[in-house]
């Protein structure tokens, strides 16, 4: 449709004006959904339509709703700058895209100052500057550095393993190296819901906080917890395990 066909854009508090893009990450690109064909900025919002119902979704098999944007199996994307739709990839593939600039090269030769030549070459600006060929994620942002990790197989915040983060394979979650020696390991932590508002957390965008009993939760919904707390006495709700507010 037409409106999937528009640039869409957010503001950008770093920039001070608007830029293409949506609420979630800063793009040049679409992302054209592997089964239904239709172009979103993001799976994040897509999964806001879903969430909302607002969308029917039907075929010969299925009366469901929209399905969900397999982030693994996009194929194509849509520049925003001049509507190409193309494999998906780090650039346009268009060259007479707006994303290509033409850089003028002056030089002058050794055997006089007068004597100067010129030429041109192109350079050109990708769709975001953290491009993902795994998980189809671009993100224009500089708040945040990311990193695609091999193991939880999807991109995190941080500088990378071995750098700021280690991967705990029995927990199968990355924790950070100030936090690994003294965390408590549990299987497969982060792929249960969180205990409070019963989300997934494994990809959830929202940051998380463990516990000293090893258990996680998303961040909004520790502070709301505790702020039920009665003199900072608090119990895990999984496994009732005493906390205090300030540790966690």
């Amino acid at each position: 449709t037409q409106s999937e066909l528009t640039p869409t854009y957010h503001f950008s508090e770093t920039k001070g004006c608007l830029v293409l893009g949506c609420e979630h990450y800063t793009r040049d690109c679409k992302l054209r959904h592997p089964i239904t064909g239709e172009l979103y900025t993001c799976r994040l919002c897509c999964e806001e339509i879903r969430e909302t119902h607002l969308h029917g979704y039907n075929d010969q098999n299925d009366n469901s709703t929209l399905p969900q944007l397999d982030r693994y199996a996009v194929k194509e994307v849509l520049c925003m700058k001049c509507g190409s739709l193309q494999p998906a990839s780090q650039s346009c593939v268009n060259t007479e895209c707006d994303s290509y600039h033409t850089n003028t090269i002056h030089s002058s030769s050794s055997s006089s100052s007068s004597n100067s030549n010129s030429s041109s070459s192109r350079s050109q600006k990708p769709f975001a500057k953290y491009y993902c060929s795994i998980c189809h994620l671009y993100d224009d942002s500089d708040k945040h550095p990311i990193y695609h990790c091999p193991y939880c197989n999807v991109c995190r915040k941080g500088h990378g393993l071995g750098i700021d983060f280690r991967h705990c394979m029995r927990c199968n979650a990355c924790i950070s190296i100030d936090e690994y020696a003294q965390h408590v390991c549990i299987p497969q932590r982060l792929q249960a819901n969180c205990p409070i508002c019963h989300d997934s957390m494994f990809q959830s965008t929202e940051p998380l906080r463990g516990m000293k009993c090893g258990h996680v939760m998303h961040l909004s919904c520790f502070n709301q917890y505790v702020s039920r707390g009665i003199l900072g006495k608090l119990k895990c709700p999984l496994c009732k395990s005493s906390f205090d507010k300030l540790r966690g």
